[in-house]
C-alpha cells in the first residue's frame, strides 16, 4: 500500500509541476528515453510525465474512459510478455486500486509499478500511474 501511495503522490506532484513536454494526446508527451517497448494502453491519454530529479525513474500518468477491468487485464497480460515479467499483483480494496509490480526479464534492469484506480470526479475515468526505474 505504501508503494501505491508514494506513486500516486509522486504523480500528483509531477502533474502539478506540469512535467513533460506539451503536444501529446493529453497535452503531454512521454519523456525522452522512455522505453519504446513498454506497453501503453491504447485507449489512454498521457496527463503527466516526467523523469524524477535523481534521474532514471520515469513517472507517467494516463487517463482512460474505460473501466478498470480491461485496463488491469491489459497490463497483467502485456507486462507478463517478453521482455517484461509480472512479479506481483496487489489489490488495495479500500483505495479501489490494483498495483502491478514488474521487471524486465533480460539484463535491462528496468523495474516498476503500475497502479490502476477509478476516479469519480468530473465524470468517471481510470487513472493509470506508472513508476519505472531504469539503470543509469
Amino acid at each position: 500500500m505504501l508503494i501505491a501511495l508514494c506513486l500516486l503522490a509522486s504523480l500528483a506532484l509531477a502533474a502539478g509541476c506540469g512535467g513533460g513536454e506539451e503536444g501529446g494526446p493529453g497535452g503531454v508527451e512521454l519523456p525522452a528515453g522512455f522505453p519504446q517497448d513498454f506497453p501503453v494502453y491504447a485507449k489512454a491519454t498521457v496527463e503527466a510525465a516526467t523523469v524524477a530529479a535523481e534521474g532514471g525513474r520515469f513517472l507517467v500518468e494516463w487517463q482512460s474512459s474505460d473501466s478498470p477491468d480491461p485496463v488491469r487485464a491489459f497490463y497483467e497480460r502485456e507486462l507478463d510478455k517478453d521482455p517484461w515479467q509480472v512479479e506481483n499483483v496487489q489489490d488495495i480494496a479500500e483505495m479501489e486500486t490494483t498495483v502491478i509490480t514488474f521487471a524486465r526479464r533480460d539484463n535491462g534492469g528496468e523495474q516498476g509499478t503500475v497502479a490502476i484506480a477509478p476516479v469519480r470526479e468530473d465524470g468517471q475515468y481510470v487513472r493509470i500511474a506508472l513508476s519505472l526505474t531504469t539503470p543509469q
